[in-house]
């Protein structure tokens, strides 16, 4: 086998094996779920609704979303199941219009409603 030809299947392997490396350390970083809190409707008018939901999210590790529309309520969760959210809590979303569909096309974000 030529020496060029040896050294160039030699940087082939070792650039496979690198990136098959990087793929299992990126796929072991995500060990901890992705979740978020979303507050709409009239839940999102009551202060006290508000800060709790902001202390869940603190305890959590999640991403708080305040919306106060049904159209932002729908945007907020189809952005968050797109990007790949394991959990969604909801409080006083609107399961018809805002979960629903979302479900239907991302099934594997769990929407959970808080009381």
């Amino acid at each position: 086998m030529n020496h060029r030809i040896r050294q160039f299947l030699i940087i082939v392997v070792a650039v496979f094996a690198i990136s098959g490396a990087a793929a299992l350390s990126a796929k072991g970083e995500q060990s901890t779920p992705k979740v978020a809190v979303v507050v709409a409707g009239r839940a999102a008018e009551q202060p006290s609704v508000v800060a709790r939901a902001r202390d869940i999210a603190a305890d959590r590790g999640a991403q708080l979303r305040v919306t106060h529309t049904t159209a932002d309520e729908l945007g907020v969760t189809h952005r968050l199941a797109a990007a790949s959210y394991d959990e969604v809590l909801t409080i006083g979303v609107d399961r018809r219009i805002s979960i629903d569909p979302v479900t239907a096309r991302f099934p594997d974000t769990r929407f959970v409603a808080v009381n």
